[in-house]
């Protein structure tokens, strides 16, 4: 990915002039109607702008307590961020000597080390959490959790970013190795107080609104997490409050530096997949990824904690955010909240303009029947073969992406590189790798041209 630089990414973003100022309460009222009309046993959202708090309204006291879920994730990044930092640990270098042998096996290891940036990116190459694993309510020692067979990488590190909760537990041993703190008590000393989050903390705390099934009504047990490091995140509207408005101001918060513009750079651009050091402009950075909604290019993360849903959204240029969590287990009415809030943050902004089409005149190389190159479960079931494909043909106006049902028109924007109508940033990318595997990394997931499988997937062919 191109660097963006701070003074881009943060630089002011004015509002359309013809468009009256928005009513912030008044998108707050509407989250409300809908959360009554919903029947939903909690919600709290807070609406950020020009930097700070503009609105807030839940159905808890603001100090309240609240499971955050995968947006844990955001906070273990800045815990690793804030080490190198202090010089006590480069990103960059090999962990295998900072975790216990056994702990994960790569393949790679000779050509291409796993690095705790590839771990804060999700690009380590490593599944995710097995069955058994998460199952398992009991909590267990860090290191007690950190090998097992599902700790192979299935390609090596830095090829292509892919969802897992792995990473993050690798991430907490490195930090423990370093600092020689318990996980738990650096974040608590690194991260959370500095931010002045004085009560939030990853252990389980006695005043928890209850966690709720789609019902509303039933209650959902704790979910003692296998890594506290990739989800276990308790804490208020106002504390998480506080760590969106240090993300907005570049680090700063309450007039002084807590965290390096740098630190917060890293979280913002991602740099260690393929597809990122080939142009494409939205992926995972360090704990946060960017998306497209109305024409923008949001920054946040989601979160899920049985029975406890979460969201924050990021425009860094006006500085506006939002924050939303809801106690029950209804995904699509997540979703539908997190439309109205990012509409509703965009609609009087002056839209992002798309990258120049380029007239690329030899789409049909990128043609072809397309593997998925990832996978997070059901591993035995992809390296046999098993995945849905993609068909990339070529259109009058670039190139069509179809899979089962779903057909995507791609854009071109430069070599290799495509959007989506409407994306005003590089979406999708397709890299040919030294071996002459054709990969397609971005918005529509992890493929592989397969008249050309890598030698990680034994079957890729039709």
């Amino acid at each position: 990915m191109r660097s963006i630089g701070a003074a881009l990414l943060f630089a002011a973003q004015p509002a359309t002039a013809a468009a009256a100022s928005p009513d912030w309460q008044a998108v707050l009222a509407e989250v409300e109607t809908i959360a009554e009309a919903e029947q939903l046993p909690g919600f709290g959202v807070v609406i950020f702008d020009e930097g700070k708090v503009a609105a807030m309204r839940s159905s808890w006291q603001p100090d309240t307590p609240f499971r955050w879920g995968s947006i844990t994730k955001t906070v273990t990044a800045l815990a690793a961020l804030q080490l190198e930092e202090t010089r006590r640990l480069d990103l960059d270098a090999p962990v295998k000597t900072l975790l216990p042998p056994g702990t994960f096996n790569n393949p790679w290891s000779a050509q291409t080390p796993l690095t705790t940036r590839h771990l804060l990116e999700l690009s380590a190459g490593l599944p995710d959490l097995s069955s058994a694993e998460w199952d398992n309510n009991q909590p267990r020692p860090l290191f007690e959790t950190l090998g097992g067979r599902q700790r192979t990488l299935l390609w090596p590190p830095g090829l292509q970013h892919s969802y897992s909760n792995v990473p993050p537990g690798l991430t907490a041993g490195v930090i423990e190795t370093v600092t020689g703190q318990a996980f738990a008590r650096h974040l608590r000393d690194a991260v959370l107080i500095p931010l002045g989050m004085n009560q939030a903390g990853v252990s389980p705390v006695p005043d928890l609104p209850g966690g709720f099934k789609a019902d509303g009504v039933t209650e959902l047990p704790y979910w003692h997490m296998t890594f506290t490091a990739f989800g276990a995140l308790n804490a208020s509207l106002v504390e998480m409050s506080r760590l969106l408005e240090m993300l907005l101001h570049q680090g700063r918060l309450d007039g002084m530096q807590v965290f390096s513009p740098a630190s917060i750079m890293a979280m913002f651009e991602p740099g260690t997949s393929l597809g990122a050091r080939n142009g494409l402009e939205v992926g995972y950075g360090a704990g946060m990824y960017s998306w497209i909604r109305s024409g923008h290019q949001f920054w946040g993360h989601g979160g899920d904690a049985d029975g406890y849903l979460s969201r924050y959204g990021l425009l860094p240029k006006p500085g506006r955010a939002y924050l939303l969590s809801i106690n029950t287990d209804r995904p699509e009415l997540l979703r539908r909240l997190r439309r109205l809030l990012e509409d509703s943050l965009a609609a009087d902004l002056a839209p992002q303009l798309p990258p120049a089409s380029a007239g690329l005149t030899d789409l049909a190389q990128y043609t072809g029947s397309y593997y998925p190159s990832s996978a997070r479960f059901n591993v035995d079931g992809w390296r046999s073969g098993q995945a849905r494909r993609a068909i990339v043909t070529e259109v009058e106006a670039g190139l069509e992406f179809k899979r089962g049902n779903r057909t995507t028109v791609l854009l071109p924007a430069g070599p290799g590189q495509f959007r989506r109508a409407g994306d005003p940033v590089v979406t999708v990318v397709f890299i040919t790798d030294p071996q002459g595997s054709v990969f397609l990394q971005g918005e529509l997931g992890n493929y592989v041209n397969a008249s050309h499988c890598p030698g990680f997937i034994p079957t890729c062919h039709q």
